[in-house]
């Protein structure tokens, strides 16, 4: 899935559509070997999901779209995240948390956001 784009200079691109792109991240992130890494994705994930209003919204439901064509994917999906939290640490929490520019992103969005998204409740 792509989506189209308009640069302020009128060239015209396209890009991963954001549900595709959460779907993928979420797949992928454990194959990360650098723990940074992982942490901007997971970050990415919980952004794009949560903090732009109609955006996330639609992304959201691109995401499911998603869900509902590739069910054992959703499987993988959400067995990447939930593995992943079981093994999370203070630590990692706080490396985390500190993606965020914005100081937004705390353990309690966080889990919201992503069980949203493994739980199917939006």
């Amino acid at each position: 899935m792509t989506m189209e784009f308009t640069t302020n200079s009128k060239q015209k691109g396209l890009v991963v559509a954001p549900g595709a792109w959460i779907f993928h991240k979420g797949l992928t992130f454990v194959k990360r070997k650098e723990k940074s890494k992982k942490l901007k994705d997971l970050y990415g994930i919980w952004y794009l999901a949560s903090n732009l209003g109609r955006f996330s919204e639609q992304s959201i439901k691109e995401f499911y779209f998603l869900v509902n064509l590739y069910p054992t994917w959703y499987k993988t999906f959400k067995k990447n995240i939930e593995g992943w939290l079981e093994d999370i640490t203070p630590e990692y929490w706080s490396l985390l948390e500190s993606q965020d520019p914005y100081g937004k992103l705390n353990r309690l969005n966080f889990l919201n956001t992503i069980g949203s998204l493994t739980n199917g409740n939006t």
